[in-house]
């Protein structure tokens, strides 16, 4: 039996941020997870280490440590106002309990740095399903420990009009992604860095949609039903009036998928460029290369496959009153 994946969890939960992470938590034998790095994004970085460590003793994973990380994107002192998109707590109506924990420490970074140089050379590999400013730090501030990365799995950017309406390329602006147009100068850096990615832009994410069908899938799970359903509904009152759609997208756990569900897509490989500047910041362009560095997924092959797994996953992990 092959030897589970060493992961670093680095986002900005948010609900798909914990979805992601919940399904991660469900494949022990596949994941193990040295930790976890909160960045600014949905919401504050106090709100968003507050809600790692409320998720992580909501699901009885206390054992992991939260490491804080970056409270503003490259360059600033100060995060950009919230748009309380998910509510002040950036959960919606997912209510958790406040944790009575902190984070293990309030240097991401310098942690990053430390868990990759203890382990040999290119095995560890980051889940990032927020803006990628705690990985853009690190590369800027430890060249070496960067270096080290297995492979980086991220959520972010759009390359082409989206689905299903294709009226627009993002769903922040008409142009860009939020995590991408958070901290595009991050983006740009981590995906021009030398590391391989494996990037799920909002081109793939909008292939799946949280439709009636899988909402009543989801509340139907034995163990935190209720709580993925509310995750999955999320940002439907956000989509629906620039899509037009039957449901919420679904965006972080699609890099979960793509690592250990492969299967599930089509990828291109590519060079990637991310703009800096004026009305299309964060905006993406890409170009095909078989060279290129960047693995971007741009097709679901079979999203009720996709969804059968997620839900699979989840019950089998999750069952009434103990974890398997």
């Amino acid at each position: 039996m092959t030897q589970p994946l060493s992961l670093i969890l680095d986002g900005d939960p948010g609900t798909d941020d914990l979805l992601a992470w919940m399904w991660v938590l469900a494949l022990p034998h596949r994941a193990r997870v040295l930790g976890i790095t909160t960045v600014n994004g949905n919401v504050t970085l106090d709100r968003t280490t507050a809600n790692a460590l409320s998720f992580l003793d909501h699901v009885g994973a206390t054992d992991i440590p939260v490491h804080a990380g970056a409270k503003a994107p490259l360059g600033k002192d100060e995060p950009p106002p919230g748009d309380g998109a998910f509510a002040e707590s950036g959960l919606g109506d997912l209510v958790l309990a406040p944790s009575l924990r902190h984070a293990a420490s309030p240097d991401a970074i310098g942690w990053m740095a430390q868990a990759l140089r203890s382990c040999p050379p290119r095995t560890v590999t980051f889940v990032a399903t927020g803006p990628l400013t705690n990985l853009a730090l690190l590369r800027q501030r430890a060249p070496d420990a960067y270096a080290r990365i297995a492979r980086i799995v991220a959520m972010g950017g759009s390359f082409a009009p989206l689905p299903p309406n294709f009226v627009r390329r993002g769903n922040v602006t008409p142009f860009a992604e939020f995590n991408f147009w958070m901290d595009a100068a991050a983006a740009q850096s981590v995906l021009n860095g030398g590391v391989p990615v494996l990037l799920a832009p909002a081109d793939v994410t909008h292939q799946l949609i949280s439709n009636p069908a899988r909402m009543a899938a989801a509340r139907a799970l034995p163990r935190f039903g209720r709580e993925v359903a509310l995750m999955l509904n999320a940002p439907y009152h956000l989509d629906k009036p620039k899509f037009h759609t039957d449901g919420a997208f679904l965006h972080d756990p699609t890099v979960v998928a793509g690592l250990f569900y492969p299967e599930f897509f089509e990828t291109l490989r590519a060079q990637t460029h991310i703009v800096q500047e004026g009305t299309g910041i964060g905006a993406g362009l890409l170009l095909p290369d078989g060279a290129g560095s960047v693995e971007v997924m741009v097709r679901v092959k079979d999203t009720n496959a996709f969804y059968d797994r997620l839900f699979g996953d989840l019950a089998g992990h999750y069952t009434d009153g103990q974890h398997s």
